[in-house]
């Protein structure tokens, strides 16, 4: 009888472990921006966010955009995105 040799498809992972950026820990009148893929239920998950935040942290000004899901966000958008102090950015499916 002949052996059968079982492969194994995976390679090791090649990611970089990158530390988390600096919280502030406050958000009042600082300005966070939400990026919105345009996936279903992506606008609604940054919608719940904002409000949970609110919530917890008071009021802020925020700045919104949106990119095709596929693609990168346009330099327009990633621009407004620089001015802010803080990011959300939402993947929905």
């Amino acid at each position: 009888m002949g052996l059968i040799e079982v492969l194994n498809p995976t390679a090791e992972s090649r990611t970089q472990e990158v530390p988390l950026a600096r919280r502030s820990g406050d958000l009042r009148g600082k300005t966070i921006g939400f990026l919105n893929n345009r996936k279903a239920n992506a606008g609604l998950l940054l919608e719940h966010v904002e409000r949970i935040l609110r919530a917890r942290f008071g009021d802020f000004s925020v700045v919104k955009g949106e990119k095709n899901a596929a693609m990168a966000a346009p330099a327009k958008v990633m621009n407004r995105l620089l001015l802010c102090d803080a990011a959300v950015v939402a993947i929905g499916d």
